[in-house]
């Protein structure tokens, strides 16, 4: 099924795969809204997006560790784009390093927005998405969230933030059973950051590379495209020689 003129409202928009997930959503015609904390950052995507197509972006300024941040954003996405048809639930904060050594401010920013941030958002663009007849949360949760994956480089908060995320959506699609809201999730390993802007984008890869910000972009729009008698639920992407059960 086509996403051509879906609205679909990224979070975590201003670098990496969330950017990239906005632009190439773009490019294929649909109308991305830009979540993100790093207000340069979101700019410089939507920018980027404008001079691609012609048509710039709305972006909102979305601190998911910050309650009154991601209220303010969601207010203003239910006046501006009450009409939305797709969350994709793509930021969270990370943070590496031993676990003794972080300090509480890290570890609470890293839950706050993987766990709690991502629920609240949810949350209140809930209520857009119910009155569409067809909508989809989709959440990116990594690898991290899974019970065989080793951390690998990750970190104690990361993992356990993660693990949250995974429970909040295996709960989520059993409330939304019924309604017109279709959760999926995807479960990547390590991420090459690429970006649609760069000439390497498109470049094949080799079974020893590394997963790239490509592969899980084109996974995600896989599983929201799919009919609506069809649902992805988990979707684990991980490099064909995999790091993670070894």
């Amino acid at each position: 099924m086509g996403l051509e003129g879906k609205t679909i409202a990224i979070t975590g928009a201003a670098r990496g795969l969330g950017a990239a997930l906005a632009i190439v959503a773009a490019d294929r015609g649909m109308i991305p809204l830009l979540l993100g904390r790093n207000v340069a950052g979101i700019g410089a995507v939507a920018e980027a997006i404008e001079q691609r197509t012609g048509k710039r972006p709305d972006a909102f300024v979305c601190d998911l560790a910050d309650p009154l941040s991601l209220t303010g954003a969601a207010s203003k996405i239910a006046t501006v784009h009450p009409e939305l048809d797709i969350l994709v639930n793509s930021g969270s904060q990370w943070v590496g390093g031993a676990y003794t050594a972080m300090t509480d401010a890290q570890i609470a920013a890293v839950v706050d927005s993987a766990v709690t941030g991502t629920m609240a958002l949810t949350r209140r663009l809930l209520p857009l998405l119910l009155k569409r007849p067809e909508a989809d949360i989709h959440t990116v949760v990594s690898m991290s969230g899974l019970p065989y994956a080793r951390m690998r480089g990750s970190s104690v908060p990361f993992v356990a933030a993660k693990h949250a995320q995974n429970g909040f959506v295996q709960a989520l699609t059993e409330e939304m059973a019924g309604t017109s809201v279709r959760v999926t999730s995807v479960y990547p390993g390590h991420i090459e950051d690429t970006s649609p802007l760069e000439e390497n984008w498109d470049h094949p890869r080799g079974i020893e590379d590394a997963l790239s910000d490509k592969d899980v972009v084109e996974s995600i729009l896989f599983v929201l495209a799919q009919p609506r008698n069809v649902a992805i639920r988990s979707l684990v992407i991980e490099r064909a020689r995999t790091e993670f059960l070894s």
